[in-house]
């Protein structure tokens, strides 16, 4: 399934690239069909399909050979590549601002928008950070919470197993979540089809592994110190037993 979600990824990319680079796409750049026909004419000339299309190739590729890697063995390559690919974009934002028509670039509305891009990658990091936090789990006397983003609540009674695992199961897909680097969190689906919930800080073992008597989402949690998983492991043992 990843596989066809990278690959049309990365073909809508380079198709958009396409277009604005040899069809005369340059509409679909943002300031340019706002401006007035003068403008238009300037960045046009100046060759801003050309530049934009270049990019958005380089960052199809980026993306694409993040995926390759990764399949290939690379630990974290998907998220260096998506790393990269964020510089590149910030890097393109901040170049193009050579096709402002002259006398605009340095403008009140120039400076807006420039202040807003650096706005919105901020509160992106922000949110990125803010998801990657540790989940806390509070073990009370009828239920454990597991706090923070993809936080869930699970009565003892409804649990069907807890095992203290060496391995994972084969991940092929997340749904909703996050992945960064050792971090996955959230809602993840198997090879097997089915899904499950992720507060792993690492991939080394032990993990602790939760199966419900419902259809809840099994769920899968470590620390990143293997004996904090393995006290918080027995403490849940013996709330559930």
């Amino acid at each position: 399934m990843d596989v066809y979600i990278y690959l049309l990824t990365v073909l809508f990319i380079a198709g958009l690239a396409t277009i604005v680079r040899f069809f005369g796409g340059e509409g679909l750049i943002a300031g340019y069909n706002t401006a007035s026909a003068e403008e238009k004419a300037y960045m046009k000339e100046k060759g801003i399909g050309k530049f934009v299309g270049n990019y958005m190739y380089g960052l199809a590729a980026i993306i694409l050979t993040g995926f390759l890697l990764e399949k290939a063995g690379v630990r974290y390559a998907q998220d260096i590549a998506w790393a990269v690919f964020a510089v590149v974009i910030v890097i393109m934002l901040i170049r193009i601002r050579r096709f402002n028509y002259p006398g605009t670039r340095n403008s009140p509305q120039a400076r807006r928008s420039l202040r807003l891009t650096l706005l919105i990658l901020v509160i992106v990091a922000v949110l990125i950070t803010w998801t990657a936090f540790p989940a806390g789990v509070d073990l009370q006397s009828d239920q454990f919470v597991i706090s923070g983003v993809y936080g869930v609540s699970c009565r003892y009674s409804d649990i069907e197993q807890v095992q203290l695992i060496e391995e994972l199961p084969d991940i092929n897909l997340r749904t909703n979540g996050l992945s960064l680097g050792p971090i996955n969190k959230g809602h993840f689906q198997l090879e097997d089809g089915g899904s499950v919930l992720l507060y792993l800080r690492n991939r080394k073992p032990p993990f602790i592994h939760i199966t419900f008597k419902s259809e809840q989402k099994p769920i899968i949690l470590n620390y990143a110190d293997p004996t904090l998983t393995t006290e918080l492991f027995e403490e849940l043992y013996a709330k559930v037993d």
